[in-house]
């Protein structure tokens, strides 16, 4: 029997798990599957009702010329919600790889005899060279969705989108694919700065699988909660992070202005500033560039962001900047990534422990911050390469 190798982000990944998968007859239990084989003319009605006790399902591709996989895996995304893992199982060729994920699929798994064919190095140049001209949306593989129809109209070749991808040249680059070109373009000058919040997990993920050596800067602020210390721990093991820097406020600024630790309470502002701000403000400038977790749904001012900003001292890269908070949620289901302990306890923005509350349903989920003062950002916000004050409220974290 052939050996497998699975094609996930470009990468060769280990495919023993996916060597021996149930067929249709596992359904006829009510226990959990892990990996269910599937014929591309299965009936998918007749499936649905297990979909969610199936962690992986593998859709069989006899040949690449046939296509009727991808209609399966568009349709157990969108219409039936399926969550789990879809992976491709057959001869696909690399200049197919983007209309899997764009049609949902998590993975190509593929025998050795076209690997031979199609080496590891042709299925990462894939996503590299699929530049796209009028099927761009396919490229996205978390983001809005987009059809061939409405890709046509928007084609770079046209005026705004060739405007604008001039201006952004990680435009319709996936997450993965944007981190991997920001850290060769800025190879040794890029840095990851992390509030280990409720999204943090997901760019500490993709940065361990591409280069878990990235600088990490985190703010040890002095007043954090222990739970969001313990999940910081528990990432930076879980992810092998090796060049993680755990930054602290100066001790002697922080007995000189908050002697008894209650800063906080009559002058917000300076607590941020003596505590977050000047620390950031001391190490960030050492790097030419910097990695972000700013979508463009989460405020006005964001809506129109690239993905890649070089217009100040510091470049700012946004592989997020397309994605949806369903997005991060399903990213983080998809890989098993554990969430922030809070947020279970209906903490849904989450900073300091003096100046973070619950939210209620309904409320914004920055509600939470600095409640009941007139107080809604921390001040790190960075404008012409300083960090300086924002005076429009922001709806999450600056970073």
């Amino acid at each position: 029997m052939p050996s497998h190798t699975l094609i996930q982000d470009g990468r060769a990944r280990d495919a023993a798990r996916f060597a021996d998968p149930s067929d249709l007859s596992a359904l006829e239990s009510n226990e959990t599957i892990d990996v269910l084989h599937i014929a591309n003319d299965t009936d998918l009605e007749a499936l649905a009702p297990a979909l969610g006790r199936i962690e992986t399902i593998l859709i069989d591709f006899p040949a690449y010329t046939d296509g009727r996989g991808f209609s399966l895996a568009k349709q157990l995304r969108n219409r039936y919600g399926y969550e789990g893992l879809l992976i491709a199982d057959g001869p696909l060729i690399p200049d197919q790889y983007a209309f899997a994920l764009q049609c949902g699929f998590s993975a190509v798994h593929i025998d050795d005899a076209t690997l031979e064919r199609h080496t590891i190095e042709d299925w990462h140049a894939a996503l590299d060279d699929f530049d796209l001209t009028y099927q761009r949306g396919y490229a996205i593989k978390a983001g809005p969705a987009t059809s061939v129809f409405d890709s046509r109209l928007t084609a770079p070749s046209k005026k705004k989108d060739g405007e604008r991808k001039a201006a952004d040249p990680f435009f319709g680059h996936s997450a993965e694919l944007t981190l991997r070109k920001a850290i060769k373009k800025y190879q040794g000058d890029i840095v990851l700065a992390t509030s280990m919040g409720v999204d943090s997990a997901v760019l500490l993920h993709m940065v361990s699988r591409i280069d878990p050596s990235l600088p990490v800067i985190f703010l040890d602020t002095g007043k954090h909660f222990r739970e969001t210390l313990g999940y910081r721990d528990d990432l930076v093991e879980r992810f092998g992070l090796t060049d993680f820097r755990n930054i602290t406020p100066d001790q002697a600024a922080v007995q000189a202005e908050d002697p008894d630790g209650t800063l906080n309470q009559s002058e917000p502002d300076n607590c941020c500033d003596l505590r977050k701000v000047r620390p950031l403000d001391g190490v960030i400038h050492g790097f030419g560039a910097r990695i972000t977790g700013r979508k463009r749904y989460q405020t006005p001012q964001r809506a129109n962001m690239a993905i890649l900003e070089e217009d100040g001292a510091q470049a700012k890269v946004n592989p997020l900047a397309y994605w949806s908070a369903k997005d991060v949620t399903q990213y983080m289901r998809q890989h098993d990534l554990p969430p922030h302990p809070l947020l279970a306890l209906g903490y849904l923005s989450i900073g300091c422990q003096p100046c973070t509350t619950r939210v209620t349903a309904g409320e914004d989920p920055r509600a939470g911050r600095w409640r009941h003062s007139e107080k809604t950002e921390c001040g790190i916000h960075m404008v012409d390469g300083k960090w300086v004050s924002s005076e429009t409220k922001a709806t999450f974290e600056a970073f």
